[in-house]
This record gives structure tokens, sequence and C-alpha cells, in this order.
């Protein structure tokens, strides 16, 4: 965007009337005023702003120049004026997900798949199938599966190897933190019975203490370091594919929460080509100083700058502090988990960054300006997160970025008003609700069900007054389409409505919902002041959806479809004319 440009036409338009609901013009432009022709108009609408609704919009180099009435918005119309009558449709700011994984989201897509909570005999039919397509030796990657429709001790090494002898065999969980393989995987990655747990990691053994090819956490990596990795080709493709996905449900700026130096050019490079449309922060996965891998991480988060392409900057770091509260048992919580769990003493886990190493690195991160992203699922990790914040406040003032807490699907309600109080953010993953087994069996499961009854906490974290966003975490999630959770942030139901709920005491109204979609991920980004809503000066960044869905039952939400998307008011998508949507 030229800013110098956007600049020039907004003191141009400084005069204009604009009429919006409760706000009338102080007084008419002066005599002799121009007002510019607009690039774009958008009439006979139901066009959301902070305010109220309006019917038409007008842009002019990207940004919106006016809102208000047809009549007032139509003086700005030439010959060239592109119009478009919306007929009625709705008109919304650019939704933003504030936690993602794009580019694995796509290679995930051209993987070895099977639908969400597949019983191990569909497994075995997709692995099957795999294997028919793929030379002896060659890698067979994909998932995801759900621990809870295996039965005790059928989830082995050997049920795989049953399926492909010759074939190594790596599938992931629904979690994406741990890993199903196969012996010939544990062959090439010189695993044994005898291989210790790696730090943060756990090799699953038996009774007789042999690996039973299920790899928790970091463990997985042993496997993951042995494979080939995708080529550019195929990174480009995916990424292309993914992030066309994610416009097709209105998303025009997305965080995604933990580039590598393997994928970080990627990102790069397709922003500055443009075949990445949305604004997009990557953030750098950082590795602990006492853990192998921190000089080059520090490295790349030092030459980030490098990176900055397009629509693409990497100023963030991720800093995963413990698992998940699944079958793993590798979530860090502050009261054990029922039966046997990993990691900590009192089987409460794992939490896999010591808290004087935190701080420090915290805080230097914190001197530099940059954000930071925790992953915390376990109350004891939320919490481990907010005294490292703490402490890095304590030594360099308020003035830093607004550091988020990934995920929080468990919070003590003692450190429920310390985010607000620090200067902070809660981001939350509300797509659980997405009608797979993680939430309502392998996790209650673990945890019991009185702290499921404040599961992901979020009308807690926004009676404070703190900035709250959420994310999908896609593909841990089956779906990135981010009127799923929309929808169930308010009804605490399975999309689409069930007598079944989860934390019901934890719903929002649809307007905290929808603002937690675009003016807070905004906010957190300190770019509010240029989109996540629909004003006069914002960028154009705004979509079009055949309902309105504040004007449909609550539980059609999650059926909303987008028929078109503007960027910096161009068109970036067009259901009527989509880019390819699928992989083939």
């Amino acid at each position: 965007m030229d800013w110098i440009k956007q600049r020039h036409a907004l003191l141009a338009t400084a005069m204009m009337i604009v009429v919006t609901p409760g706000h009338a013009a102080d007084q008419p432009p002066s005599a002799g005023a121009v007002e510019p022709a607009a690039d774009l108009i958008l009439l006979n609408g139901d066009i959301k702003t902070p305010t109220g609704w309006v019917q038409a919009m007008a842009v002019r180099d990207g940004v919106i120049v006016a809102l208000g009435s047809n009549a007032d918005v139509a003086k700005l119309q030439t010959s060239t004026t592109q119009k478009l009558d919306l007929g009625g449709k709705a008109v919304l700011p650019g939704l933003h997900d504030s936690h993602v994984h794009a580019l694995g989201a796509g290679l995930e897509q051209y993987a070895c798949g099977f639908a969400p909570g597949s019983a191990p005999e569909a497994i075995a039919a997709a692995v099957k199938a795999c294997v028919k397509e793929v030379g002896k030796g060659e890698w067979i990657s994909g998932g995801n599966w759900v621990a809870a429709v295996f039965k005790p001790g059928q989830q082995t090494r050997e049920f795989l190897d049953a399926i492909a002898p010759d074939n190594p065999v790596i599938l992931s969980d629904e979690s994406h933190h741990s890993s199903w393989v196969n012996s010939k995987a544990l062959e090439l990655a010189g695993i044994t019975d005898d291989t210790p747990n790696p730090p943060n990691g756990v090799i699953e053994r038996d009774a007789n203490g042999r690996a039973t090819g299920l790899l928790r956490e970091t463990a997985s990596g042993l496997v993951g370091r042995v494979m080939p990795p995708p080529n550019d080709e195929a990174k480009n493709k995916a990424l292309t594919l993914s992030s066309a996905q994610m416009l097709s449900y209105g998303i025009t700026s997305f965080v995604d929460a933990g580039v590598t130096a393997d994928t970080i050019g990627t990102y790069a490079g397709l922003s500055a080509s443009g075949a990445m449309k949305q604004r997009v922060t990557g953030c750098i996965r950082w590795v602990a100083p006492s853990l192998p891998g921190h000089e080059a991480t520090m490295a790349l988060i030092r030459d980030r700058a490098f990176y900055t392409r397009g629509r693409f900057s990497a100023d963030c770091v991720k800093v995963v502090l413990d698992g998940v509260p699944t079958e793993s048992h590798t979530a860090a919580m502050l009261a054990p988990y029922v039966g046997h769990s990993h990691g900590s003493a009192g089987g409460k886990g794992m939490l896999m960054v010591e808290q004087n190493e935190l701080n420090s690195s915290m805080a230097a991160f914190d001197r530099d300006g940059l954000l930071i992203k925790f992953h915390a699922a376990g109350d004891a990790a939320v919490r481990a997160a907010i005294d490292s914040i703490a402490y890095a406040r304590s030594v360099n003032g308020t003035g830093g970025q607004k550091h988020d807490v990934g995920h929080n699907s468990f919070v003590d309600p003692a450190d429920i008003p310390r985010v607000h109080d620090l200067y902070m953010t809660w981001e939350f993953s509300p797509y659980i609700w997405y009608p797979t087994p993680i939430a309502a069996q392998d996790i209650r499961k673990a945890v019991g069900d009185e702290r499921m009854e404040r599961w992901i906490p979020i009308k807690d974290a926004v009676d404070t007054g703190a900035l709250v966003v959420a994310g999908s975490d896609w593909s841990v999630v089956p779906s990135v389409n981010p009127w799923l959770a929309i929808e169930t942030m308010v009804t605490r139901q399975i999309p689409g409505g069930s007598n079944e709920t989860l934390g019901i005491g934890q719903a929002v109204d649809l307007e905290t919902a929808f603002r937690i979609f675009t003016e807070n991920g905004a906010a957190q980004l300190k770019e509010r002041s240029k989109w996540g809503a629909l004003e006069q000066g914002m960028l154009a960044d705004f979509i079009v959806t055949e309902r309105n869905p504040f004007k449909i039952p609550i539980t059609e939400v999650h059926k909303t479809k987008v028929t078109r998307v503007y960027i910096e008011g161009d068109l970036v998508f067009d259901a009527a004319n989509p880019p390819t949507l699928k992989a083939h």
C-alpha cells in the first residue's frame, strides 16, 4: 500500500459529509470543497459499523472514505466508479484468526488422511489405500486420530505393521502433540526399547518396557527429523491452498503460531508474490536455552526482518509451555489428572520451561518489542506464562506488546484478573466444539467432570475487561471455519444446537463473539487504527455474506456463506469464480 498516497486521500476527504448511526456531521463542507470520486461503491446493503448498520459504503485507494445512506454515498460516484448493488446482503469487517498453522494444514490435505474421529477399521483402510499409492520404503504420514476410539491396548506399532510392514508410517493425533508410528519408523529413527525419553517428550512403553509406537510431545520429533522434508513446490502449493480456504470463510488476516527456519521463507515468498493475500504475522517457534536448537532459533529471531515481505512479518515469538490435556496427560495442571500421568511429580503433566529461565527470556523479548504467543493448555502452564510477563513488566514497564496466553483450556480463577492487570491478551480456542470426541471424551476423562464446567473460560476473561481474541489452531481442528466458533461461543453447544453443552456458564453474546474475531484481533497487534472495523479512514478489508449472521437464528450462524472478500478494496475472493479450494 502506498501510505503517502493513502494519507493524501484521507486529507482530501476530511471535510466530507459522512452519515453513520447516531453521528451527524458538525457542519457542511466549506464552499468549493471537492469530494474525490470513489473507486468502489457498495449500495443497498446491510453494512456493520462499530455504531450500527448503514446502507452504503465508498472506497478510494484501498481506504473507506464514506459510510451512510445510498443517497449520501452515491454522491462520490463517477463514470469510472465500480458500483456493487448488494441486494440486501451483509457487509462485515474481515475476520482475524489469532492462532493457525496454515502451511501444516495445507500439507496435511495432500497427506494420508481420514475423517475426524474415525474408527480403527477406517484408519486401517485409509492407511492401506495410501500404501498402494507409494513405493516400498516410502514414508506415509497423515492423521488425525482420536484416542477415544481405540480399545485398551489396541493402538500399537503392530496394528500399523500389519498394514504397512515395508513403509515407515507416522500419524498425528487430533492435538498434534502425539504421534503413532510403526516399527519401520522406529527403526529408521533409531528408537529402541532402551532409548531414553527426550527432554519434554515421552516414548510410550508397555508393561514389559517395549516401545508401543506412541510418541508424546518432543518424542515425535525423533521420527520427524529422519523424514524427508517437503520440497519448496509442495510447501508453496500447500500454503496457497490453505490461505485460499481461509479467504473463502472471510479470514483476511491471521497469526501463524509457529513458523520455523524451514517454513518462514514460504510465507515471505508467497506474500511477496501476492499468492497469499492476507495480512499475516508469523510467530517464530522458540527453543529454551537449556535445549538443543536454541541458538538456531535465536538466530532466526534476530534475522526476522529479512523475511518482511508483502503483508507478512515475523515480529512474534511462539513459546510452548506444556502439552495437551488429552489421554497423553501432558498439559501442565495445578491438580493431578484422573489416573496415570506423565511429567512432573504428582501426575500433573509437564511444564516444559523452568520458570527462572522463562522469566529472563520473556523479559528480553519484551524489551526488544517482540510479541510473545504462549501455548498454555493447562492451568499450571497458564500461570507460568502470566508469571513470566509479570516479571517482564517489573523489569521493562508496561509499554510492551500485548503478549497472549494461548488456548487456556483450563485457568485457575485466581489468575483470571491478572491478564488485564498486566496489559496482556487472552487467546482462546473455541473451535473445540466441532463434533469430534476430543473434548467430550478424551479431555473429560483426563480431568474429570468438575473441571470441565470451566472449560475455555471466555466469559470470565471478557468480564474483567481484558482483551480477548480467538484462534482456530487449524489443523488441530478439522475446519478453519470461524463461523463455527462464533456460533458456539454463544451457545456452548455443538454447531447447529444440541442438548449437550460444555461450560455453559462461559457463554458470551454474539456481538462480543464477533468483536473477538475482528476488532480485538487487530487491537492485539496494535493495528486497530488501520483495520478490524468498517469506519471512515480505515483500510477497506471487508466481506460480503449471503445472510446477515446477526439476523438469523444463532444455531445457523455456522452455515454463514461468504460470497466476496476484499482486502484494501481489492476483490481477493469471489465465490462465483473461486480459486482451487481442494487438494488434488
